[in-house]
């Protein structure tokens, strides 16, 4: 009685005798040695394994027994070969321990094939060349018509050869340890032939097309750069022209008293000049640098030596210290408030007619310039239409007198030039019988600069007054909504129906007044 152990050999499971699983593990191992440094070492002892395991399978199949003995193992890897084998390196190798190939098997080959392989197969298994067997299919398939179905019926019957040890019995080789590794060689070295060409030819084919491609893109790179640097000069050049001509105009042709939109009404006569210059620095040297840049980019050389650049430097710094320095200057004078009320008593009348009046204010020698008839006194306009507009505020009389209220406000570097600067400020209004026309606008007497000017008015008027007043008004009301007076529909320039009462200004119009409380 000899005992038994259950073994697994690529997915097939054997019993085998414990003296007979140890020639066979002690087998395996050396070949596992052997191939260790082989290039694919496993993909051989794999095949090998599966060759052993079919061999294994026949033998037990055809002795009708279950378990491997030592005999067995001893007759299949002296069929199979052993490593010692492999020592004599300068004989040709064997087929074998016998010597002799083994009996071929018909499977289709699958590696040299046209359509499916069957005239290889065939031609391996009648050792005969494939090119024959594919000639005589085609004759047999012209002249009789039947080469092709027989073609097609072996396609079907006959199992591809997928494995090393199936193409080694295609072939009638002995599967053995030597033919194993001589079949994996020649494999490896047609591989090699086949991919190497291919990897050449792929490899120059890449190179070629990155070399023309990156070529192309770095022309096509230096184009558009070109065409950039072009365009950037061209651009700067341009507003370097009109920054040269804007400042010529703004020195030689235009008066101190001309330039009054902000921000040219904040600067002081005696700083204008210098700030406008320091400005004109600024913003020249750099246009004067990416000119000189796009050129550079352009003609593919420096356009500027390293004292060119040192003293462009040197005058952009310079004129922005006299920015900076002149900029401090004016911003000073903005740092203390002052503030000067006026009182104007107006004709008492039981309803007055409020009216905006949007027009500018002309002196006797602006209306003898723009030939313009006029009868005001010595003050002009000088705010622009975004400063200077008045707030309006209309409230009970404490007196029972119809008075106007003007509060100047201005700011300056003390208070002193504040106060100067506020008293130099004037606001207009016309009474024609109850007509009150207002200016939209205060106005500034002299050369004086803008100073954040502003002017309050307030109407007082007495209780029971009515007020009919102007829709245009009502950007300037700040105490009232005058659309809570009109009807949803009306022109926001209708005009609305006021009356004073002890708690304020009320809507005249009982329903709308009504409609206003409740909502």
């Amino acid at each position: 009685m000899n005992k038994t152990i259950i073994i697994n050999i690529n997915g097939m499971v054997f019993h085998i005798e414990e003296d007979a699983y140890e020639v066979l593990r002690s087998y395996m191992t050396d070949v596992k040695r052997h191939f260790a440094y082989s290039a694919d070492s496993d993909e051989i002892v794999t095949d090998i394994e599966n060759r052993l395991a079919e061999m294994f399978n026949e033998r037990l199949a055809d002795q009708n027994k279950q378990v491997i003995v030592l005999q067995d193992v001893t007759d299949i890897t002296a069929r199979m070969g052993s490593v010692n084998d492999f020592d004599l390196q300068d004989e040709e190798p064997s087929y074998g321990p016998q010597g002799l190939k083994t009996e071929r098997k018909l499977f289709r080959d699958t590696d040299d094939r046209i359509i499916g392989g069957v005239c290889s197969g065939i031609g391996y298994y009648f050792d005969m060349d494939a090119k024959w067997v594919r000639l005589i299919t085609f004759l047999i398939t012209l002249l009789w018509g039947t080469g092709l179905i027989v073609y097609i019926i072996l396609w079907i019957v006959l199992p591809p050869a997928r494995t090393r040890s199936e193409r080694m019995a295609m072939k009638g080789e002995p599967i053995n340890l030597q033919n194993f590794k001589k079949n994996f060689d020649e494999e490896l070295e047609s591989l090699k032939h086949q991919v190497r060409p291919g990897l050449d030819k792929t490899g120059a084919f890449l190179r070629d097309a990155g070399q023309h491609t990156g070529n192309f893109v770095l022309k096509a790179l230096n184009v558009i750069v070109k065409v950039i640097g072009a365009f950037v000069i061209f651009i700067c050049a341009l507003t370097l022209f009109s920054l040269f001509m804007g400042l010529i105009f703004a020195l030689g042709f235009l008066n101190k008293g001309e330039l009054n939109a902000f921000p040219f009404n904040v600067i002081n006569p005696e700083y204008q000049s210098p700030l406008y210059f320091s400005a004109f620095i600024i913003v020249i040297i750099p246009l004067l640098a990416l000119i000189f840049f796009g050129m550079r980019v352009i003609f593919n050389r420096k356009i500027t030596g390293r004292t060119t650049s040192f003293a462009m430097l040197i005058i952009w710094l310079t004129g922005l210290g006299m920015a900076v320095f002149y900029g401090s200057k004016v911003g000073a004078e903005f740092r203390e408030e002052a503030k000067i009320e006026q009182r104007s008593d107006i004709v008492p009348y039981p309803v007055y007619y409020l009216k905006l009046n949007p027009g500018r204010f002309f002196t006797k020698d602006d209306s003898a310039r723009y030939g313009i008839s006029s009868k005001w006194d010595k003050s002009r306009i000088k705010i622009s239409n975004d400063f200077g507009k008045i707030d309006l505020f209309i409230e009970k009389s404490e007196d029972g007198k119809s008075t106007l209220f003007k509060e100047f406000s201005a700011r300056g570097r003390d208070f002193e030039q504040a106060f100067q600067t506020a008293q130099q400020s004037g606001y207009r209004f016309v009474q024609t019988d109850s007509i009150l026309e207002l200016d939209k606008y205060l106005y500034l007497t002299g050369q004086a600069p803008f100073r954040d000017q502003e002017v309050d008015v307030t109407l007082k008027v007495p209780v029971n007054t009515r007020l009919v007043i102007d829709g245009e008004l009502n950007e300037h009301l700040h105490n009232y909504n005058l659309r809570d007076c009109l009807p949803e529909d009306s022109d926001w320039k209708t005009p609305s129906v006021w009356i004073m009462t002890a708690e304020g200004m009320k809507c005249a119009n009982d329903s709308l007044r009504v409609k206003n409380e409740n909502r």
